[in-house]
């Protein structure tokens, strides 16, 4: 009797193979997308768009469109098929591939398969995507169709092809061949994985690397900080520049001649801010209109609007007088934008409100045409002179600091006889400004005390501080603002005792940096030992994961310039069709 039972269920699977198999015709009735054209050509074969939409649909099934968009998810699936394509392709060389068996034992199961790219993109307006990155992170390449029938927990061929013409919008054949290729490319994923290994050393120097950490002490030495006090700004030195960069000077000036041509304001502004973070917006608003209140009030007594800037002003113009330059039309938001242009040369304009809080605005003068042009063109060489010149002065004083460091004074001391020697240049600088010494009967004591108090130095917002940063591993950011490529962490890292200086100045977007390292804290032998197994499995898929990018990035580089994308393939998607040829719509 079990013999019999067992003869007649083999003959049930078999039925049930064949009518899978029969299901599959591309003439069983289904519905078919009309379209075969190519979303992505490689090398001439083509990515039919029927598998380029069925991959974009069950990569995101129910995101919302713009948000697609940003992500730039059809760049996203069309890359996917290339890397599947170059995967297939190289399967072909190795004679890898599946069975009619494997390939129905996965539909049955409901397990479809869908190729996420792994390797970095490069778009066409420069950026990279990083598919692993976080915006991408979750998206696997395995989604479960429902396949079974409700009632019996068994495969359900209706339920299968209603979820085939749901969601891929294919004849179940073509889904049937979408779905081999998909396969073939995850078994070659697989294979390239099964070769990595990892040794217990290995996975314990990067646990040692990761789970250390270290805190470093650190001064910033700002750009802007040494185009407000110290770079000389002269007229003789920015045509000294200029002399010496003429084809850099006219070509930023052929660039942006446009932004003063034909009629510029020469536009200053005071700025009361609104705190926009402030728990009460109402009292926020209260406390910024009155202080610009009070910024009028002053003026209105006859104080100069430059002197009152620089008090009062909440912008990084103040340091200037609140001189903003000479600005054109479009440049500013439309509430000052109004006020500037209606505003009469010399005369302070009432109160203006704009999104950034409340504005007191001067226009000194309107240049038109070649006086607009001269204007426009001092400023560019302005901006140009200090943009070089406060790169250089930020890594000298950087070079300054690292070598009295290196010389044996702290961070510190370092630091502050930087300070004390600039001041006197600045001092001496005031002096032959003002024609003469002034006298002073005051101790020593008394003098340095109150020069170190008055000091535009000390007071400024982006002087030179030693700061402290946070426990960083690695892979971490001492430093903010440092530059891609600077290595801070790694700098860092390299330091055994607390006070060592790092051995090179570190750059920052806006000027360069000195650190010394603070503490230094390795991973205990205990930590790892309760970690190992865990750490081990997470760093042997890591390494997969690295090894497979290679791979990918490897097959890529032999494509060159053969892969061309689609035009409106690419960006529309194909209506499937019934037999009758009535649109289905979407």
């Amino acid at each position: 009797m079990n013999k019999l039972t067992s003869i007649l269920g083999g003959f049930a699977v078999i039925a049930i193979a064949v009518v899978f198999i029969i299901g599959f015709n591309p003439n069983a009735g289904q519905q078919v997308v009309e379209s075969a054209r190519c979303a992505v050509e490689i090398r001439g074969n083509c990515i039919p768009s029927g598998h380029y939409w069925a991959s974009y649909r069950m990569l995101a099934p129910r995101a919302d469109a713009e948000i697609l968009r940003q992500l730039n998810f059809r760049r996203i699936a069309a890359e996917g098929l290339i890397e599947r394509h170059l995967l297939n392709e190289d399967a072909k060389r190795l004679g890898i591939t599946i069975s009619d068996d494997e390939l129905n034992e996965a539909l049955t199961s409901g397990r479809m398969h869908v190729s996420m790219p792994l390797a970095p993109i490069t778009m066409p307006d420069g950026r990279v995507l990083d598919p692993r990155g976080p915006s991408y992170r979750g998206l696997g390449m395995v989604r479960m169709l429902n396949v079974k029938n409700r009632q019996t927990g068994k495969f359900d061929l209706k339920a299968y092809e209603r979820e085939v013409r749901l969601i891929a919008k294919m004849s179940p054949q073509d889904f049937r061949e979408y779905q081999k290729e998909e396969l073939i490319a995850a078994r070659m994923r697989d294979l390239v994985r099964s070769r990595v290994v990892v040794g217990e050393n290995e996975a314990f120097d990067r646990y040692n690397q990761d789970k250390s950490t270290a805190s470093v002490s650190y001064v910033r030495l700002d750009k802007r900080f040494f185009a407000d006090l110290v770079a000389d700004k002269s007229q003789k030195a920015i045509d000294a520049w200029v002399a010496l960069n003429k084809e850099e000077e006219e070509r930023q000036w052929s660039s942006r001649k446009a932004s003063y041509l034909p009629e510029c304001r020469v536009t200053r502004h005071i700025l009361a801010k609104i705190d926009q973070e402030a728990s009460d917006p109402t009292e926020a608003k209260k406390k910024a209109k009155e202080k610009i209140e009070q910024a009028k009030a002053r003026l209105d007594k006859g104080e100069s609007f430059a002197d009152v800037a620089r008090a009062m002003s909440e912008d990084g113009s103040a340091e200037r007088g609140g001189l903003l330059g000479c600005v054109t039309k479009g440049k500013m938001v439309k509430p000052f934008e109004d006020a500037m242009l209606k505003a009469e040369p010399g005369k302070v304009t009432d109160i203006v409100e704009s999104e950034f809080g409340y504005h007191l605005v001067l226009v000194d003068k309107i240049a038109k045409d070649l006086e607009a042009e001269t204007i426009g063109r001092a400023e560019v060489d302005e901006e140009l002179y200090l943009k070089f010149e406060t790169e250089r002065l930020s890594a000298e004083a950087a070079k300054t600091i690292l070598a009295a460091v290196k010389g044996g004074k702290t961070l510190d001391e370092a630091v502050e006889a930087y300070l004390v020697e600039l001041e006197a240049k600045l001092g001496a600088k005031d002096e032959k400004k003002d024609g003469k010494a002034k006298k002073d009967e005051k101790k020593d004591g008394e003098k340095k005390d109150e020069a170190a108090a008055d000091s535009p130095a000390r007071k400024h917002p982006h002087r030179p501080v030693v700061e402290s940063s946070l426990p960083f591993n690695s892979s971490g950011s001492p430093i903010p603002g440092v530059m891609p490529g600077s290595n801070a962490a790694s700098l860092a890292f390299k330091l055994d005792k607390p006070g060592q200086p790092a051995d090179e100045i570190v750059q920052l977007f806006n000027g360069y940096a000195v650190m010394v390292l603070k503490e230094k804290k390795p991973a205990s032998k205990e930590d790892w030992e309760k970690n190992r197994d865990d750490y081990m499995a997470q760093f042997l898929v890591q390494k997969q994961e690295d090894a497979l990018v290679a791979y990918i990035q490897r097959l890529r580089n032999t494509l060159g310039t053969e892969i061309k994308f689609g035009g409106s393939e690419f960006t529309t998607e194909a209506k499937p069709k019934n037999e009758a040829g009535e649109d289905l719509g979407q």
